[in-house]
């Protein structure tokens, strides 16, 4: 019993060392002691709601009159504002898409009107355009785990075009119109991320780090976006000076928009 026992208190003792010297090893570090690791931003995962404004700046439309004799000169399309919104998901670290749906406000177009037929000048032709556009987007971010975040990305889609009532320089007037066309986009941005967003890695058992995410990231969006809307009608109406019924329309409308708004990530 009691070699026993001096073995037992032999083991005890080598025991206490190894575990004394490991303790020195690690700096006298305990459970209560665990580091914590700096915070590093996390790849966003889930669904995510949008919303934009912008202001664009069309591309001067051809208007036709739906007769080969005439032709115009000098067409004008003012710049418009736009809203909108959309819901998103995220595809793996770099990829993600949304569906967003933006309303264009009414920009005016003004043209010169000529014919051949009578080989003079017409007068001038002035309406309104409005549209509503809905949009299937893709995107590639360069930088999702980051707080400024470049990406690039394109979408298809349709756009519902009105015209409102437009008038004619001699007084005549006419009636606007609604067409539904293909869409489509291009885009190029940065996003800011303003908070959230972030998984802080705390001390756990046995020391091993225990990631913390704090989702729901807010994020300020600014770029660029190119938009194809097809073409925008009016009503036919009887033209005085062409001695027939016309109906103008404004063809392949495009336009270029500077855009800002604020995504939210929903988990």
């Amino acid at each position: 019993m009691l070699i026993a026992r001096k073995v037992l208190l032999s083991a005890a003792l080598v025991l206490g060392s190894a575990l004394a010297a490991s303790a020195a090893d690690l700096g006298g570090t305990s459970l209560k002691d665990a580091p914590v690791m700096e915070a590093m931003p996390a790849a966003s995962a889930g669904w995510y709601a949008r919303v934009d404004g912008g202001y664009n700046w069309f591309m001067s439309p051809s208007v036709s009159f739906g007769d080969p004799e005439m032709f115009t000169r000098g067409t004008k399309e003012t710049g418009a504002w736009s809203v909108g919104g959309g819901i998103g998901r995220y595809f793996g670290s770099r990829f993600r898409g949304d569906i967003t749906v933006d309303h264009l406000f009414d920009s005016k177009t003004e043209t010169d009107s000529y014919c051949n037929c009578v080989g003079n000048f017409l007068g001038t032709t002035k309406f309104d355009v409005s549209s509503t556009v809905v949009l299937a987007n893709l995107y590639y971010d360069f930088n999702r785990s980051g707080r400024f975040n470049p990406y690039i990305g394109g979408g298809i889609g349709y756009a519902h075009n009105e015209t409102s009532s437009g008038s004619f320089s001699d007084g005549t007037t006419f009636g606007g119109k609604s067409t539904n066309n293909f869409a489509a986009a291009a885009m190029a941005g940065v996003t800011w991320r303003l908070r959230g967003g972030q998984t802080t890695y705390v001390g756990g058992m046995k020391d091993e780090p225990v990631a913390i995410s704090s989702s729901n990231a807010l994020y300020l969006d600014f770029g660029y976006r190119f938009l194809y809307l097809g073409e925008a009608k009016t009503s036919d109406f009887f033209m005085v000076p062409a001695d027939e019924i016309v109906s103008p329309s404004s063809k392949n409308l495009m336009t270029n928009e500077i855009r800002i708004g604020l995504r939210y990530d929903l988990n």
